[in-house]
């Protein structure tokens, strides 16, 4: 969402002549191999943000924003939930908050999705409002270009901006081509990337689950879960977790209730904090540690994996195991995985 608009926006469907020669199809294949290689050697903290370097490496450009929104639906604005940038303030996404309801290009982008939307110039500005006028004139935005998606399973949105100054060039109809097709990339690999890393054993569970970094900083969140969050904290403004959330990161695994009946259970997941909703209905009869114990169990790891990942000794995971199985009453691996399916995955905790 790089905020500049007016009647010069363009995507591809008006697109004229594109010109793509050998050279720029060569460096695009060269650099999709290079996204495709991130997951075995960058962490999930820099993953986004390497990725995007990568394509600046295809497509050049002064300054990027990329994260999740949704449109609630008591509103039209649409709310930023997770975020990172390239060359912006740190008070960016704070700011953009406050003009997304006028912000024209980043609604033409959410209106064409799966298409790169694009817009450059002086005319552009001032057929914008004033604020978000000011707000490119402020972050040095002249020309921009974004992509947005539906993220799978989220109920979110993706999306990709990238922008450059008054003394660049405006993007041309060949690098909308490119990033359309970048994006469709990075979009496939991130859901890969994330699907590897969750130690829940619920891949199919992404509206209700969120991954963060042990310093609070999201990586994603679907948008149940980010609701939840926002009814429960009315400051919270996305993209980290609420100061309450992130201080439990010590404590976990435990639960965070957000009334009497919804609730957040925060595990680990690696070295990230993973959070899922769970409702007091839905418990199974495991601690909180004997589900993380067993969850990642199930997922193929041995129990001296399931102690490193859970930052206990491997005699303490096998108490937690053995502990699981008796209470599910379960005695192999297979049992395991069916048991945790019909409980939800999901145990009775309460906040420390």
């Amino acid at each position: 969402m790089g905020p500049t608009a007016g009647d010069t926006m363009k995507n591809n469907s008006t697109a004229h002549s594109p010109s793509l020669d050998a050279n720029d199809l060569k460096c695009f294949s060269r650099e999709i191999l290079k996204l495709s290689a991130l997951s075995g050697c960058t962490s999930a903290v820099n993953w986004l943000h390497e990725a995007i370097l990568i394509f600046r490496n295809v497509v050049s450009f002064d300054s990027a924003w990329w994260g999740q929104v949704y449109i609630p639906a008591e509103s039209s604005m649409p709310r930023n939930l997770m975020h990172g940038s390239i060359g912006l303030s740190a008070s960016f996404a704070e700011e953009w908050a406050e003009i997304s309801g006028v912000d024209c290009f980043a609604n033409s982008s959410i209106s064409c999705l799966g298409k790169a939307v694009r817009d450059s110039g002086s005319d552009a500005l001032k057929a914008e409002s004033e604020e978000v006028a000011a707000f490119c004139k402020r972050h040095d935005i002249f020309h921009s270009m974004a992509v947005t998606e539906e993220f799978p399973s989220s109920r979110t949105l993706f999306f990709v901006s990238i922008n450059r100054r008054k003394s660049s060039p405006e993007f041309g109809d060949a690098e909308s081509i490119l990033m359309e097709e970048f994006f469709n990339h990075l979009t496939y690999c991130w859901r890969s990337y994330l699907s590897m890393i969750r130690s829940d054993g619920l891949p199919s569970l992404w509206d209700n689950y969120a991954l963060a970094s042990t310093q609070g900083k999201l990586l994603y969140i679907g948008r149940d879960i980010g609701e939840v969050i926002s009814e429960k904290y009315a400051d919270w403004k996305g993209s980290s977790l609420p100061g309450n959330v992130s201080r439990l990161v010590s404590h976990v695994p435990c639960t965070v209730y957000a009334d009497g009946r919804q609730g957040m259970m925060v595990q680990p997941c690696g070295d990230l904090i993973a959070l899922m909703l769970c409702s007091r209905q839905q418990f199974s009869p495991l601690s909180p540690r004997e589900l993380s114990a067993a969850n990642i169990y199930s997922l193929g790891h041995s129990y001296k994996e399931v102690a490193r990942i859970l930052g206990v000794t491997p005699a303490t995971a096998r108490t937690y195991l053995r502990s699981a199985y008796v209470q599910l009453g379960v005695s192999n691996k297979v049992e395991l995985i069916t048991a945790l399916r019909q409980a939800g995955g999901k145990s009775e905790a309460h906040s420390p």
